[in-house]
């Protein structure tokens, strides 16, 4: 190693310079620290003062709303107490009263017209105000319009829709006001007091159309009070759960003034008034002088009411103010220490300077170099402080040119370089020779480090194949490729069968060794240049490039299944297998599509997968082949499915209704619900084309919410028109997607309420195979027999519920599937014999379906069976027709006992 040279003085830069940077570095730091500092609170001003005017352009509003509300009150009571009271009156008793309403009108539009004044005074309200006064005008004028009599009383009848909207409208322009209020306001008083003033201005509000709601329910006609009853009982109700709000504000001075105006006298006359009309069952016409009374206490009440709401405004307003006030004396505080702040840091940067100026502005000098990596002299002066610094650089200068010469070789990749193996004299050499040893170590470990992370970003973990990601990548390789070549693609999707099976009755880890397994064999079973993947879960990838034609997939497919399906050991058992199968759908690329980026490989993908579910479907263990038929059934399925959901909205669907026969009477207590499709141009679409489709999709979901409602509005329609079909029960179908939805309790419960029909008159219809895969959905079915509602097996006999499951499956009736009623075995006569004893053992109602012939009558009857369902009492029907149809089965009935009496 050559010596380091000795250490000379160099030329130092001026004094002056350095000092003027000394100086400048913290003025320009404390200045922009003030800067921030004086902005921030100048925006907290601006906030406060931006909270101020929303509030006081909400106080505006809402006083011109309140106006409006008393201006039609008079109004309103004119069209209604003209006709309500004084039923019996002398035509002068009606004039006073109409002079009477008269005058507090032309006083509330006095009132009105003043407010509307004042509140343009506001800019913000200005623009609103303005709009409000020319609808109002517009309203005022249409008063008394029409060319009859007639038509002039209608238009008047609609007065009170016109000034609830103006009411409406500047009600939604105060909240919006004081929504911007409460942003602009960060401090949490101001929100407090806009949300008190909020609450006030909604009671307010609501304060206002108690009356005309009342008016309407007295003067609605006899029969159809139930509307005009629900709007006053909403508006009562709701301007009493504002008021508890109000109640509760969080200002004490707001919750005074609240109770104040509520122990107000015209406040109390009206909540007497509107009381006495919640408690009482029929609407009671009052006499003129009340009604008068309270068109005047309207007045009183609102200005009491309004007067709260001035202290809530106010209040809101003080909180403003004082947020304001407190941001700008913290302006003025933080400007004060940030002056201060400056002063000292001047001062300390001239003594500093001053003292060590020279020496370290050239110390400053040579660290400056070797920061810039000039490995320069360093000149040791100045004060002892200063001078101790320069050797120690001048120590590290030497070291660093040493470390230099190591870090050249390594960077010349010349890693057997004597220079490596020489440290660096004193600690800092020793550390520098460690860490040049450790980066010739992490070098070889990060190259390692790279290989091991790109395999886990491509490689499934559990089986090493490539994953999802990969296999897309390769599968659009392989597609640019052939796309040059004119040869194809072929893509197997393979879906493991039974695997779910394994997994929950021999544990994770025995499926993880299935999947392993698996994986092993389809690597050893394909071609060396086809690519085996795990797309995740049970299902895998075979990517063949390139193929020689469709019969070798499908050769492939099958020996793939054969491979995969034989048994299966497992670790730490001899006796222990496992058996799984396998679907495979085949998908083949064509050379003459277009390649946009990485469509073609997903394209691929999902037409190999709707093909393994068509082989899963078709009975599994299945090859099936993505082709222009299948292509063609999915685009045909995709446009029942949106003809289906313009169906629902379009109102195309319709409910037929067939009866359920009591076997010992001949009566019919209840129908079973079906949904049809009557498609425009069409007609009947038979259910067998759109119903397998909705279950594929959430769309059963939706025809099952409809037919629930549609049913149990049909049963509110048939109570009203009495006759054959009052008091039916209904049936509905219920598909397993619905059933394992967390909503179904909430949709029957819904439809339940909308139609108001009891509980016991809705059968909810399960299939019986659903019963038994999803036996998580017995709680729910538990919960909605606990509402009321009953629960029905259909197509019991089917699936593989025994007997003794009877006893704990949530139900309530079993259908007997019609392949039972129409065997002539004596066995399965037999069968229906037990099932009907086992469901009287455990309390359960019999239904059997598809009844076509009068001996299966007697057969049944014979059984014991309670009810039967089936074309030979009646086909399903339009409910226009179900009450033909229930007199009908009476009669089949009755005739068929009179056969078999004669007989």
């Amino acid at each position: 190693m050559a010596d380091l040279p000795e250490q000379r003085d160099r030329r130092t830069i001026s004094l002056r310079t350095r000092l003027l940077v000394l100086v400048l570095v913290p003025l320009i730091g404390f200045s922009a620290f003030a800067s921030i500092l004086v902005t921030h609170r100048f925006q907290r001003v601006q906030a406060a003062e931006d909270a101020v005017r929303q509030v006081r352009a909400a106080v505006a509003l809402d006083g011109l709303r309140a106006r409006i509300a008393e201006e039609a009150i008079p109004l309103v009571s004119s069209v209604e107490m003209l006709e309500l009271s004084t039923p019996e009156g002398t035509t002068g008793e009606r004039n006073d009263l109409a002079v009477s309403l008269h005058t507090l009108y032309s006083g509330a539009t006095a009132r009105t017209d003043a407010t509307v004044t004042s509140a343009r005074r506001d800019a913000l309200a200005r623009a609103a105000v303005d709009s409000t006064a020319g609808r109002l005008a517009a309203v005022r004028a249409s008063w008394g319009a029409g060319e009859t009599p007639s038509q002039r009383t209608t238009n008047n009848r609609q007065l009170f829709d016109k000034y609830r909207y103006l009411v409406d409208a500047l009600s939604t322009a105060v909240d919006r006001h004081l929504a911007l209020a409460a942003d602009e306001g960060a401090d949490q008083q101001i929100q407090q007091s806009v949300a008190d003033l909020q609450w006030t201005a909604r009671a307010t509000t609501l304060a206002g159309e108690e009356i005309p709601y009342y008016l309407g329910l007295v003067a609605a006609p006899v029969g159809s009070e139930g509307p005009a009853r629900q709007l006053f009982l909403g508006s009562w109700a709701g301007f009493r759960l504002a008021s508890d709000q109000v109640l509760n504000a969080a200002q004490a001075k707001v919750r005074s003034g609240w109770i104040a105006a509520l122990a107000d006298g015209d406040a109390r006359t009206i909540d007497q008034t509107l009381a006495a009309a919640v408690a009482s069952p029929t609407a009671t016409v009052p006499d003129a002088e009340v009604l008068l009374t309270l068109s005047r206490a309207v007045v009183g009440r609102d200005d009491a009411l309004r007067a709260t709401l001035d202290i809530a405004a106010g209040q809101a307003v003080a909180a403003a103010e004082a947020y304001r006030a407190q941001a700008h004396e913290e302006l003025v505080k933080y400007a004060l220490i940030t002056a201060v702040l400056l002063v000292l840091s001047v001062g300390g940067t001239l003594y500093t300077s001053r003292s060590i100026g020279g020496p370290l502005a050239r110390l400053a000098g040579a660290a400056e170099a070797i920061s810039l990596g000039e490995l320069v002299d360093v000149v040791v002066e100045g004060p002892p402080e200063t001078r101790t610094v320069a050797r120690g650089l001048g120590a590290a200068v030497a070291s660093l040119r040493s470390v230099q010469a190591q870090a050249q070789a390594v960077a010349d990749g010349d890693l057997d370089d004597e220079i490596l193996r020489r440290p660096v004299g004193g600690p800092l050499g020793r550390v520098v020779h460690a860490s040049v040893q450790q980066i010739l170590g992490a070098m070889h470990e990060r190259e390692q480090l790279q290989e091991d992370l790109a395999h886990q970003a491509t490689h499934d973990a559990l089986t090493t194949l490539p994953n999802r990601a990969e296999a897309l990548a390769q599968t659009d390789r392989a597609l640019r490729r052939t796309r040059r070549t004119g040869e194809r693609v072929g893509l197997l999707f393979i879906d493991l069968d039974q695997f779910k099976t394994v997994n929950d009755s021999l544990g994770h880890g025995a499926g993880d060794a299935v999947l392993r397994t698996v994986a092993e064999r389809l690597r050893e079973r394909v071609r060396a240049v086809d690519v085996v993947a795990r797309l995740g879960g049970d299902e895998f990838l075979v990517l063949v490039e390139p193929v020689p034609d469709e019969r070798g997939l499908l050769d492939l497919g099958h020996a793939l299944i054969e491979t995969v399906s034989a048994p299966i050991g497992l670790a730490g058992s001899s006796e222990t297998q496992a058996r799984v199968g396998a679907s495979i759908g085949v998908a083949l690329s064509r050379p003459d599509e277009a390649l946009d980026d990485n469509l073609g490989a997903d394209r691929l993908l999902q037409e190999a997968h709707t093909a393994a579910y068509r082989a899963k479907a078709a009975g599994r263990g299945r090859v099936e082949v993505y082709d222009d038929e299948l292509r063609q059934a999915l685009a045909n399925q995709a446009a029942v499915e949106e003809g289906l959901r313009h169906a629902l909205v379009a109102d195309e669907l319709v409910l037929h209704y067939q009866p359920v026969t009591d076997l010992a009477t001949g009566r019919v207590r209840s129908v079973e619900a079906l949904v049809r499709w009557e498609k425009p141009g069409e007609g009947l679409v038979p259910p067998g084309r759109f119903i397998p489709i909705a279950e594929s999709s959430d769309l059963i979901c939706d025809l099952g919410r409809w037919a629930l409602k549609t049913s149990l509005e049909q049963l509110r329609a048939f109570d009203a028109a009495g006759g054959k079909c009052a008091g039916l029960r209904v049936a509905v179908n219920v598909s397993g997607r619905h059933l394992r939805s967390p909503r179904l309790v909430d949709d029957v419960r819904e439809a339940l309420a909308l139609a108001g029909a009891s509980p016991d008159r809705l059968t909810l219809e399960i299939t019986e195979t659903v019963m038994v895969e999803d036996q998580g959905a017995w709680s729910r079915l538990a919960e909605l027999r606990a509402i009321g509602v009953r629960v029905a097996i259909d197509d019991f006999g089917t699936g593989y519920t025994s007997f003794g499951q009877l006893a704990r499956v949530p139900v309530d009736v079993l259908k007997i599937d019609k392949s039972f009623v129409d065997s002539d075995d004596p066995r399965t006569v037999e069968l229906v014999r037990l099932v009907v004893g086992a469901a009287r053992s455990f309390g359960l109602g019999v239904v059997a379906e598809g009844v076509e012939q009068p001996e299966q009558v007697h057969a049944l009857q014979a059984t014991g069976c309670d009810t039967v369902q089936g074309f030979y009492f009646s086909r399903p029907v339009p409910a226009d027709r179900l009450e033909g149809a229930v007199r009908g089965c009476q009669e089949i009935f009755d005739e068929t006992c009179r056969f078999e009496t004669a007989s």
